[in-house]
Parts: C-alpha cells; sequence; structure tokens
C-alpha cells in the first residue's frame, strides 16, 4: 500500500510534465499548419487552382515538344553511329523521325 502512495504522485507529476512538454513543442507546428491551411483555403477561393493547371498543362506540352525533339536527335544519331565506316562522313539515306502525335 505504501508503494502505491508514492506511485501515484509520480505518475500525476511524470503526466503534468509530458502534457506541457508536449504544448510546448506542438503549439508552433500547430500554428504552422494552421497558416498553411489558411493560404491553401485563401487560394482555392481566389481561384489559383484553375491558373496552376493551365500552368501545368503549358509545362506539360513544352516538355512533350522537347521529349519529340530528343526522340528525333537520338535516332539520328543512332544511325550515324551504325552506319558503317566508309559512309560516315554522309547523311544516313533512311532516317527514322518519330512522329508527331506520339
Amino acid at each position: 500500500m505504501e508503494a502505491l502512495e508514492l506511485l501515484v504522485p509520480m505518475i500525476v507529476t511524470v503526466t503534468v510534465v509530458l502534457m506541457i512538454g508536449a504544448v510546448i513543442l506542438l503549439k508552433p507546428l500547430s500554428k504552422q499548419g494552421a497558416a498553411l491551411l489558411e493560404q491553401m483555403l485563401k487560394d482555392r477561393r481566389d481561384g489559383r487552382t484553375a491558373n496552376d493547371l493551365e500552368h501545368l498543362t503549358s509545362a506539360m506540352a513544352t516538355i512533350s515538344e522537347r521529349m519529340r525533339l530528343l526522340e528525333e536527335r537520338q535516332s539520328f544519331t543512332e544511325s550515324l553511329i551504325e552506319a558503317p565506316p566508309d559512309s560516315r562522313g554522309r547523311i544516313p539515306e533512311q532516317v527514322e523521325l518519330a512522329s508527331p502525335q506520339e
């Protein structure tokens, strides 16, 4: 019984200290989270999501075009490398170009 009487105040003290520490540590994080959520809500109200979608679509189109050009260049380079040594100074007759629809 005597051990239980000593254990209860110690558990209460440890619990209070842990709760105070958690509040001190988590308060800045919760403030930053609230600010982030508030900014996201403002952006959604202002319609920035639509602008972001347009920007991403434009960026994807640019990347797609650049990839098509890279495929063409790679195909041309491979055809030059695979050509026999005596014809390396000339442009190959058959070069497979990437189709623009891909």
